[in-house]
């Protein structure tokens, strides 16, 4: 019986079934306590265990409605009010009505035990939040088919009485907020042999989530990522048998020792399926990631948490702390079911761990683009005109296409192809396209970014986004320089050949007022053109890692068909090259697909869509200012489309770089730097040097040399010829100064002691 007492003032005879009033004469008197305490003994008056199962189900639901119901009971008269949730104030009354009521303690048993005995828990244990086997895909269509229409519902199942009883999160946290006192009285009230259904689920539970541990385990993509040991030693295989020995061990009432020493093989098999799957998704961010994978070994992850959870009800080594070790897990339940309902959390960590891989990658070639000595910088300057010099002959394709007046679905293809056939022509001649390097450049600077830098790292942070800003600088000059010096000479050359210009008057007209910042929709173009050029990289990353993942190189190079027709020599060597510019193919036809059919799709559905891309844009403006002559070029729309055309750039590079920061600081879990800190070491870096933000590097000062001899110094910046026995010119101190570092050789006798 529990430890409530019974008032002293009370009859034994009422101590069966007391009444309203004699209920309320333990408690003060007012409004609201005597209206929970009637709604409390019309409860109790009400159970009924040979009921129906759905009448018995529905009281049960009533029941934990009034201990979830907001405002705590009052304390007993004449006690003071403990410190204590409404929940489990409300609890603690119940508790206290039924110890003083032998009728009220044995319905409510027997309500309990009934229900429990006449349905299953076997899928309240095994199925919240977790898989039964299937992959992502098909999960994911599982979750949208139940919201779309429900499963129809199982009287003999106790999960949806379970979800009732307690739902959402507001029936998670009255769960979690009971005492650990009021817990075990409870248990101690219902008695164990009401629970013994619960102990048989159990151990079925844990029988089937070690199959499914192991299934998962076992599985070949899982196999081919672990270290190569025979079968017998995966834990795996030891999982199933070591959980089988502990419930047969339990059943049997074996001794104490014997329990701990299968409990102890369980935890070791455990702790083995759980390096294991450490151990692939490692081996994943070293190679390549693939979504449903890491999908999978989550679910094995919360696999293992509810078979350690389950092992440990079924052998506790402390089983007086059973009915909070129940609670806690019930609450774990509600908290998968909770988790289980919605659909984008079954994408979070595989898009988390494929997104930092793609980052990882993208910044790895972000890095390439980043000058920081003059040499890079003219290298970087000389590939962009060379990008710019192509990109001239894609403009004028550009505006072919566009008024040549094709069907939508055709247009959109032949702009698509030419901008792709550009792009890889770009890539494979070592040229460099401004537009593409914000959001690889920004992955690269994500990897610097720590919201624990100090000053120091705060200063290398700004350096090295002052060598990004050049650089990007120098890319977009060098391509919109190039670009415009082409077309004009081939605009030219052409209105020589044919006698006319390659747009009319009317066309040349029109591509002015387009680009017009404020008159035309040219700035929103831009910024959607700079998520289309973030998608594209987003793109190329995916598929290099695809390409890794299906070990594509490998497979080509062992491709028996490609190996009789062009040798195993240059299988092996196409294997490579695709290996080497999957991420450039990927990124440049899908921005080809990009910019040339999302202006057709658009369209299609009467969206007024276009893209805004810096350097093509560049090329049409600079096609129609040779068709207008020299006289217009001073026009003020002809002035407003060179300024949109700057702002173009602007928005293209500024969209791309921010969402690639963005993207690539959520997929590393970094903490970023404050935009205001950050901001306020820019403008004072930009005070102090802005040159370094625009222009190229300064050359590095000469190395110091040293003194020719012990009376002189000599200026590492400036230095001067010497005459010798060497003969005169710096050719001869840098030799002098080479033999005077030697040591010198035995018997005191050298270059050292010659005195210059």
């Amino acid at each position: 019986m529990l430890a409530y007492p019974v008032h002293a003032s009370t009859p034994a005879s009422v101590l069966t079934s007391p009444s309203v009033e004699q209920l309320l004469a333990h408690y003060p008197s007012n409004s609201e306590t005597n209206q929970r305490l009637r709604e409390l003994h019309a409860l109790l008056t009400s159970a009924r265990p040979q009921a129906p199962l759905a009448t018995r189900m529905a009281w049960l639901e009533e029941l934990a409605g009034w201990l979830q119901a907001p405002g705590a009971p009052p304390p007993r008269r004449g006690r003071l009010a403990p410190v204590e949730s409404a929940g489990s104030a409300r609890l603690r009354l119940l508790l206290e009505v039924l110890g003083e009521s032998s009728a009220w303690s044995k319905a409510v048993r027997g309500v309990f035990a009934s229900v429990l005995s006449e349905t299953s828990m076997l899928r309240l244990l095994t199925d919240p939040g977790l898989s039964a086997g299937r992959g992502l895909m098909e999960d994911a269509l599982t979750r949208l088919g139940q919201r779309l229409l429900p499963l129809a519902p199982d009287e003999r199942d106790l999960a949806p009485l379970v979800w009732n009883l307690l739902p959402g999160e507001k029936g998670q946290a009255w769960l979690d907020e009971l005492s650990a006192e009021h817990v075990e009285a409870l248990c101690s009230l219902l008695g164990a042999e009401s629970f013994a259904p619960l102990k048989a689920a159990v151990e079925d539970a844990v029988v089937i989530l070690a199959a499914r541990v192991s299934a998962r385990g076992l599985a070949s993509d899982v196999l081919s990522r672990l270290a190569p040991v025979s079968l017998e030693q995966s834990p795996f295989v030891h999982l199933p048998r070591a959980c089988e020995a502990l419930r047969m061990a339990v059943r049997a009432g074996a001794e104490a020792s014997t329990v701990e020493a299968r409990r102890r093989a369980c935890a070791e098999a455990i702790a083995g399926c759980r390096a294991a799957a450490r151990q692939v998704l490692c081996h994943m961010d070293e190679h390549a990631v693939c979504i449903d994978l890491v999908y999978r070994l989550e679910q094995l992850g919360h696999t293992i948490d509810r078979l350690e959870s389950l092992l440990w009800l079924l052998a506790p080594e402390e089983p007086r702390s059973l009915p909070r070790a129940a609670t806690r897990l019930l609450s774990s339940l509600l908290q998968a079911h909770t988790r289980e309902r919605g659909v984008v959390e079954l994408f979070r960590s595989g898009v988390r761990s494929i997104s930092r891989r793609i980052f990882e990658h993208t910044g790895k070639v972000g890095r390439h683009y980043i000058t920081t000595t003059q040499d890079e910088y003219h290298r970087m300057v000389s590939a962009a005109a060379g990008g710019g010099l192509l990109t001239a002959g894609t403009a004028a394709l550009k505006l072919a296409i566009t008024f040549a007046a094709l069907p939508l679905f055709f247009e959109g293809l032949a702009a698509a192809t030419n901008y792709a056939v550009c792009f890889l022509l770009i890539q494979l001649l070592g040229f460099a396209l401004a537009t593409k390097q914000p959001s690889m450049t920004a992955a690269a600077f994500a990897a610097s970014m720590d919201v624990k830098a100090g000053d120091k790292g705060m200063h290398s942070l700004v350096k090295q986004l002052a060598c990004i800003t050049r650089s990007q600088l120098a890319a977009v000059f060098g391509n919109i320089g190039a670009v415009v010096t082409t077309v004009t000479l081939v605009g030219w050359v052409l209105q020589a050949i044919r006698g006319r210009p390659l747009l009319e008057v009317h066309e040349a007209e029109y591509v002015v007022r387009s680009l017009h910042p404020f008159k035309s929709a040219t700035l929103l173009f831009a910024a959607f053109t700079g998520v289309l050029l973030w998608c594209s990289s987003v793109f190329g990353g995916w598929l290099e890692n695809w390409v890794h993942y299906r070990r594509l190189p490998e497979a080509l190079a062992r491709h028996h068909g490609l190996r009789a027709w062009l040798g195993e020599d240059r299988a092996q060597r196409l294997g490579r090259a695709i290996a080497h510019h999957a991420c450039g193919l990927g990124a440049n036809v899908s921005l080809g697909l990009l910019l040339g059919m999302t202006p057709a799709v658009c369209r299609f559905f009467g969206l007024p869509m276009d893209v805004r891309h810096v350097t093509l844009s560049a090329g049409t403006l600079a096609f129609a200012g040779v068709t207008l002559g020299a006289e217009r070029l001073l026009e003020p729309s002809f002035l407003w489309a060179v300024t949109g055309i700057l702002l173009v750039g602007v928005f293209n590079l500024t969209v791309s770089f921010s969402l690639g920061l963005s993207a690539a600081v959520h997929a590393r879990g970094l903490a970023p730097v404050g935009f205001l800190r950050l901001a306020c070491a820019v403008l004072t870096g930009g005070i102090r040097s802005l040159s370094d933000f625009i222009l190229p590097p300064r050359p590095p000062l000469l190395p110091a040399q040293p003194p020719s001899s012990r009376y002189s110094v000599r200026s590492a910046e400036r230095p001067r010829s010497l005459s010798g026995k060497h003969g005169a010119g710096h050719e001869g101190y840098e030799l002098s100064a080479l033999l005077a570092r030697e040591p010198a050789p035995p018997g005191g006798s050298g270059p050292t002691a010659t005195g210059g």
